[in-house]
């Protein structure tokens, strides 16, 4: 093999493992935390309801912050101000709320049920 050939192959492969490597990093990437985020939205949450029914698809997948009312609780989350559902981000965080007591959280705005008229958020923190 001629000294021009080899130089190609060696160049080719080296381009090829480069290429392969900074794939692999941007595919296997760690995920940010929700702690990490800056939320999009801040207020309350009767608000941002109403501000998301109107045009919900600007709002899904955003990071929020809303402070409300808790109007009920279950073992996966609680609901603000009978129309915002909140999945906890650890079940272990359920311990620390009351029915009827105000609190602010941030988390992932994921759905909005048409049925119930409700909207639902996923990976909810409190913040004290």
């Amino acid at each position: 093999m001629s000294w021009l050939k080899k130089n190609k192959v060696i160049g080719i492969v080296v381009s090829l493992l480069t290429i392969s490597f900074f794939i692999y990093q941007y595919t296997f990437r760690p995920n940010e935390s929700i702690e990490d985020i800056s939320p999009d939205y801040s207020g309350t949450s009767i608000d941002f309801i109403s501000l998301a029914t109107t045009n919900f698809d600007s709002w899904n997948t955003k990071v929020v912050q809303l402070t409300g009312e808790i109007t009920a609780l279950d073992k996966n989350g609680f609901t603000l101000n009978n129309k915002l559902f909140c999945q906890f981000k650890n079940e272990d965080d359920s311990s620390d709320v009351k029915a009827n007591q105000t609190i602010t959280i941030k988390g992932r705005v994921i759905g909005y049920d048409d049925l119930l008229e409700e909207l639902k958020l996923n990976q909810c923190i409190q913040l004290k």
